[in-house]
């Protein structure tokens, strides 16, 4: 089996570098026959580079160390081929490992996956740009574009970024063009959902599905205050969908307008956007190749 390890340098709590570097190397090790080698990124959108490097050199496996930006680049060099995605997570979310229940710790990752299986996976495409998790406009938007500021990473600053947007972030009043529709309306937040979580096990969208072909539109409507602490606990307890303030709706193709907008910001896997409006939202299946746990599917 060939395979190349992408590993971002950045990821993961300072001062970890080498026990996880250690710990990828013993697991591959320990599997046996197995050509691997590693290679760092060294500026943005390397890890794209090194992924079609990949792709060309015919590897079986090209996993992506790091978070959901680097799963997010290395994907995109990967789509089309035959080289499967593996995700070794060390980021502050991990929203994709998570969703496919791939163990946190880098090691018990590898060795996972190395004993897996492939699976094809659908992306989505928001005015061309891709996203393999999870695309949003609205107040995630805004927030993805306070948290890629801060020094500090993991939830507690998410949570932090959300609390000092929220006195000043105002509705959206949008209008999406379904096939046979038209749907209007004011929303707090807008999620384009491949899979079913932010990170950290924030799940907004229950039940999305990374390959059944669609993607789940979920609107949050304005809510006051006091109702946040509740949803929260919903959110991160997957019943978000209990919410009367949450709404989801599965589509394959859609295009979104906003009310006296020409831009708006957003971010793809976590990482911020300013899109050009109106958006234009699609699915394309099984465009990738991933390597999950072999006890994916079968619950």
């Amino acid at each position: 089996m060939k395979v190349s390890i992408i590993y971002n340098p950045v990821s993961g709590k300072p001062g970890r570098k080498k026990a996880s570097l250690d710990a990828i190397h013993q697991s591959l090790a320990a599997f046996g026959k197995t050509d691997f080698a590693l290679f760092e990124t060294a500026f943005a959108g390397h890890a794209t580079k090194l992924a079609q490097e990949s792709a060309l050199r015919g590897d079986n496996i090209c996993f992506a160390a790091g978070g959901d930006g680097t799963m997010h680049e290395v994907a995109c060099g990967l789509m089309g081929s035959k080289t499967s995605l593996g995700i070794i997570p060390l980021g502050s979310g991990n929203g994709l490992a998570r969703h496919l229940n791939i163990p946190l710790q880098p090691g018990e990752a590898v060795t996972t996956l190395l004993k897996g299986k492939n699976t094809p996976m659908d992306h989505g495409e928001v005015n061309k740009i891709p996203f393999f998790l999870a695309a949003g406009i609205g107040f995630e938007g805004v927030v993805a574009r306070r948290f890629a500021d801060k020094k500090s990473r993991g939830f507690l600053s998410y949570i932090t970024a959300s609390a000092q947007e929220y006195f000043n972030w105002k509705p959206i009043q949008y209008k999406v063009f379904y096939e046979d529709e038209i749907i209007e309306g004011s929303a707090f937040t807008i999620d384009f959902a491949n899979g079913s979580q932010y990170g950290n096990n924030a799940i907004i969208s229950p039940g999305a599905a990374i390959d059944d072909g669609l993607l789940q539109f979920v609107r949050v409507l304005p809510f006051p205050l006091h109702e946040a602490p509740g949803m929260l606990r919903q959110l991160l307890g997957g019943r978000i969908n209990r919410s009367g303030y949450h709404l989801q709706r599965a589509f394959t193709r859609l295009e979104l307008r906003v009310e006296g907008s020409q831009k708006i910001e957003g971010h793809t896997d976590g990482e911020p956007r300013l899109f050009e409006l109106p958006l234009t939202v699609e699915v394309l299946p099984a465009s990738l190749l991933l390597r999950v746990p072999a006890e994916y599917g079968l619950e």
